[in-house]
C-alpha cells in the first residue's frame, strides 16, 4: 500500500505574489540539503507548496544545526536515525511556531488563514507519525521497540521508525525548549554517525557540556532506550 503523504496546501489564486519570493530562497536551502544526500527536492516540494516548502526548510535547517553542512557530512549508519529524528522534530517545532505567528501577525496584510493551512499541514504528519508510533509499539515500551526493530531503525535515513520517535522528541522540545541547542553539540567528533549508539550518545553528552549546552536529549534517549552508559 502506498505511503500517504499530507495533502499539497495551495494558496488560492489571489494569495500574495510576495509570498513566493518569501520563500524562494527557503526552497533554494531545501534544494540544497536534498542535493548534499543524493536527492532530487523537486520530487518532494511542488510549485506550490507552500507548507511543504517551510517544512523541508526546517528539516534542512535542522541538519545545518546538526553540523551535517559540510562536503564531507554523508549520512552513515548506525545512528544517522538519531539525527534524522532530531532535525525532523525541529522542523515539526517550526511549523508550529510559523502557523502561530502567521495566523496572528501575517508577513502580508489580510493573510491570517494561511496559518490555519500551515497548522493542518502540520497535524496531518503529526497524526500519521503517531500511528506509526503505535503500531510500532513505540508508544507501550520505548526500550522493547528498539531492541525489537534495531536493524531497521538504524538504517540511515528518515526511516518510519525515526519518524515515529521524532513525536518523542518533539514532546522534549515542548517540555524543555533550551534542550533544543544541543543540535548544535551533534557531530563534532571524528566518525559522526558511524559508531555505535553508546559511543554516539557518549560523544553527544560530552559535546553538549564542553558547550555548556544542555545535555537532556542524549541522557533522555539513554534511558529511554537502556542504552548503556560508556565508560568514562
Amino acid at each position: 500500500m502506498p505511503r500517504r503523504r499530507p495533502p499539497a496546501v495551495r494558496p488560492p489564486a489571489d494569495a500574495p505574489a510576495c509570498r513566493r519570493a518569501h520563500f524562494r530562497h527557503a526552497g533554494n536551502l531545501a534544494a540544497s540539503g536534498r542535493q548534499q544526500y543524493g536527492l532530487d527536492h523537486r520530487r518532494y516540494i511542488g510549485e506550490r507548496d507552500w507548507s511543504k516548502l517551510a517544512y523541508q526548510f526546517g528539516h534542512e535547517l535542522g541538519h545545518v544545526l546538526c553540523n551535517s553542512w559540510q562536503p564531507d557530512a554523508r549520512p552513515a549508519p548506525p545512528c544517522q536515525w538519531i539525527e534524522e529524528t532530531m532535525v525532523e522534530a525541529h522542523s515539526l517545532r517550526g511549523l508550529a511556531r510559523l502557523a502561530k505567528s502567521w495566523k496572528e501577525a501575517p508577513p502580508f496584510a489580510g493573510d491570517n488563514a494561511f496559518g490555519d493551512a500551515i497548522a493542518r499541514y502540520r497535524q496531518d504528519i503529526i497524526d500519521r507519525y503517531a500511528a506509526l508510533a503505535e503500531s510500532q509499539g513505540l508508544t507501550r515500551d520505548a526500550a522493547a521497540w528498539f531492541a525489537d526493530h534495531r536493524g531497521e531503525i538504524e538504517m540511515p535515513a528518515l526511516n518510519p521508525f525515526a519518524q515515529a520517535m521524532s513525536l518523542t522528541i518533539l514532546a522534549e522540545y515542548g517540555r524543555a525548549p533550551d534542550c533544543v541547542e544541543a543540535l548544535g553539540a551533534l557531530n563534532r567528533w571524528p566518525g559522526r554517525t558511524s559508531m555505535p549508539i553508546a559511543e554516539y550518545l557518549g560523544h553527544w553528552e560530552a559535546s553538549c557540556v564542553e558547550l555548556r549546552a544542555s545535555p537532556r536529549l542524549p541522557i533522555r534517549l539513554r534511558d529511554l532506550l537502556h542504552v548503556q552508559q560508556r565508560a568514562k
